[in-house]
This record gives C-alpha cells, structure tokens and sequence, in this order.
C-alpha cells in the first residue's frame, strides 16, 4: 500500500521592497490635487455668499438692486427705449428669477459638500499616508519629516482654526435660511399662487429641503472629520 504523500508547502513570499521615492513623489501628488480641490472649495464658498447676498436683495426688493438686473436684461437683449426698460421693470417676474437663485444656490451648496468631503478625505489620507512613510524610512519619533498633515498639524493648530469650520457652518447658515424663508414667504404670496405659480412653490419648497439638507450633511462632515483620526497623530 503506498504512503500518503506529504502535503506541499507553499512557498514563502518575500513582500516586495518598498520603493519610498515612488511612495513619496505619490504623497506629493495627492498632496497637489488635494490644494487644488482646497482652492476650488473656497471658490464656491465665495460664488455661493455672493449669490445669497444678491437674491436676499432682490428679495427684500432694494430699487437699487432691481435696476441694475433689469439695466443688465435690458442691455443683453439690446433693449434701449427707456419706456421699454420701465415697462420691463414693472412687469419682470422676479420671483422666477429667485428661483433660479435658489437652482443655483441648492448647485452652489452640493459643489461645496462634495469638494470640502473630497478635500478633508485627502487630507486624512495624506495624514496616514505620512505615517507609512516614516516607518519605512525608519524615521527617529522626534523628526517632524512627512509630518506636515499628521502629528505636526495637529499639534500646531490656534484657536481659530479649530473654530473655523464653526464660522463656516453659521456662515452658511446665516445666508442661506433667510434666505429660503424669504423666498417661500413670498411664494405664499397672493399674487404669485394663481395657475401655473404654484408650481414655484412647489419646485422651490423641494429645493429648498435639498439645500438644507446639504448644508447639514456640510456641518456634520466638517465637525467629524476634522480630527486626527490615528492615535499617532494625536499629539495633545
């Protein structure tokens, strides 16, 4: 009867060496796209409070302000008799338009949860990533080398930083609900819910849900990743 043959072992796998160069120039990169999403999310931050600032006006009907939309309609449609600019300004639906700035206000606001996501991602990531890349390079604990998103940052911030996603949030939350109050305040206007404008109220009481409900999931990301979210990291 022939022996049971032995079973084979699989041959140990020597892991491969680690190239830091490639791991490096790979942390500089990310560290790039992560600085140009930084600068796009201050961008929208900008376009998001300009276009609040200019609805709220419309809104809260500064003549001012009206003249100078109408003046602006009036000169891209070659518009010149001043008859017909008085007319059109009588006459313009306004509360259509502010409905488009509420459109664009709802873009505005997920532009800006999406891209602040993207950026304090990025930045955890390079977090950890710099902690990988000490422990090959064998770095000493006391080198502050590749710790410029980690334990460095974290142990440098001011005070202000810290409350900077705070000013944000109520930033945010000091220009948009006004105005979505204001807007739909308006929509219950007589005037503006005879057939088809109520469709409006409808459109804008569902963008407007959208809106804040962005705005939250803005709130609640920027408190809770902002954090060292490695024990490493954590230098008090």
């Amino acid at each position: 009867m022939a022996k049971p043959s032995k079973p084979v072992s699989e041959p140990e796998v020597t892991p491969a060496p680690v190239n830091v160069d490639i791991l490096a120039g790979h942390y500089q990169k990310t560290f790039e796209v992560t600085n140009e999403n930084l600068k796009e999310r201050n961008k929208i931050f900008v376009l998001l409070v300009l276009t609040a600032g200019i609805g709220l006006m419309l809104l809260l009907r500064v003549p001012t302000a009206d003249a100078l939309i109408v003046a602006a309609i009036a000169k891209f449609l070659g518009i010149t008799d001043e008859t017909a600019k008085a007319t059109l300004q009588t006459s313009f639906p306004f509360h259509i338009l502010l409905s488009g700035f509420l459109v664009v206000m709802f873009y505005f606001i997920q532009r800006l949860y999406s891209t602040n996501l993207s950026v304090m991602r990025n930045f955890m990531y390079l977090g950890a990533l710099e902690k990988e890349i000490r422990g090959h390079m064998h770095l000493p604990t006391d080198s502050i080398a590749f710790t410029r998103e980690g334990g460095f940052y974290w142990g440098k911030r001011r005070m202000m930083q810290k409350a900077s996603k705070w000013l944000y949030i109520i930033v945010l939350f000091i220009i948009l609900i006004p105005f979505i109050a204001f807007k739909i305040q308006a929509d219950f206007n007589p005037e503006n819910l005879a057939w088809p404008t109520w469709i409006i109220l409808t459109v804008d009481v569902i963008v407007s849900l959208m809106t804040i409900s962005y705005w939250w999931e803005y709130s609640y990301s920027s408190i809770n990743l902002d954090k060292p979210k490695m024990s490493a990291e954590k230098t008090g």
